[in-house]
């Protein structure tokens, strides 16, 4: 019988949605391993009844994929990302701490729990204002002095804007391996286009060491340029690797290594 890997996503059939499946089942088949697919993110009965697999691959951060992925994790399933690297990663705040604690430059940040201590948050000046927990920029802000958040309750990271505060370089990793693209950033939209660029001195460094901070196998980690050099803004577990036409392979590279090493 083949080696089985289960992806677990969101929006597993919607039209535009994980276009790294269908390469990524083609890498697997020439490892002589074979792709399933589960979306748990509309009801799924307990015990999960997730297609029988020898891994399971969490992509994504919708909470119906995290409580699929931790229930398969208690049963003794193996997961990739790790179900708590994944959960760090989910947990901006948290995930921002460990990286910053292993030297790599974030923004001044503070972390703000109603609308209340945003607004006193927000006497400093201009911020970048986004959930503590959030996918694909949904929620990021640039609010001043007066103005509110438009929707959601808190909490919030609220951070001193960095550089131009438009141009994303988002490095995608696989272990150590990585690619960077350059993207002008607009909250909410996810097919963005992505542009190879040479990047700045250090940065795939720093990218692995946060990656490594979270114990991230399958990461993706948003930079922008400061006046110092590059500063992470944010860190993902199994991005959707739009554009790195290499990802499939890695991936499944890096399934075959976490099953011989289970």
């Amino acid at each position: 019988m083949s080696v089985r890997v289960c992806a677990v996503v969101e929006a597993g059939s919607a039209p535009g949605r994980n276009p790294l499946l269908p390469p990524l089942a083609r890498a697997l088949a020439a490892r002589g391993a074979e792709l399933s697919v589960w979306d748990p993110t509309g009801c799924f009965l307990l015990p999960p009844e997730a297609p029988s697999a020898d891994l399971y691959l969490l992509k994504g951060d919708h909470p119906g994929v995290l409580t699929a992925g931790a229930c398969l994790a208690d049963a003794g399933a193996r997961v990739l990302n790790s179900l708590d690297a994944t959960l760090l990663a989910t947990d901006k705040a948290r995930a921002l701490a460990r990286v910053a604690a292993h030297g790599v430059p974030v923004p001044s940040t503070v972390v703000v729990g109603d609308r209340r201590a945003l607004a006193v948050a927000l006497r400093a000046g201009p911020r970048i204002v986004k959930p503590v927990r959030g996918a694909h920029g949904s929620g990021v802000q640039l609010l001043d002095q007066g103005q509110q958040a438009e929707a959601g309750d808190g909490p919030w990271l609220v951070q001193e804007p960095v550089g131009d505060g438009g141009r994303d370089l988002k490095v995608y990793g696989v272990g150590d391996r990585c690619a960077v693209r350059a993207m002008r950033f607009t909250p909410g939209v996810v097919d963005a286009p992505r542009e190879a660029v040479t990047p700045p001195d250090g940065l795939q460094d720093l990218a692995r060491t946060a990656a490594g901070a979270c114990g991230l196998t399958c990461w993706g980690a948003d930079f922008l340029l400061g006046p110092d050099g590059p500063v992470l803004v944010d860190l993902n577990a199994f991005p959707g690797y739009r554009s790195v036409d290499e990802a499939p392979q890695w991936i499944a590279d890096a399934a075959l290594d976490a099953l011989r090493d289970g």
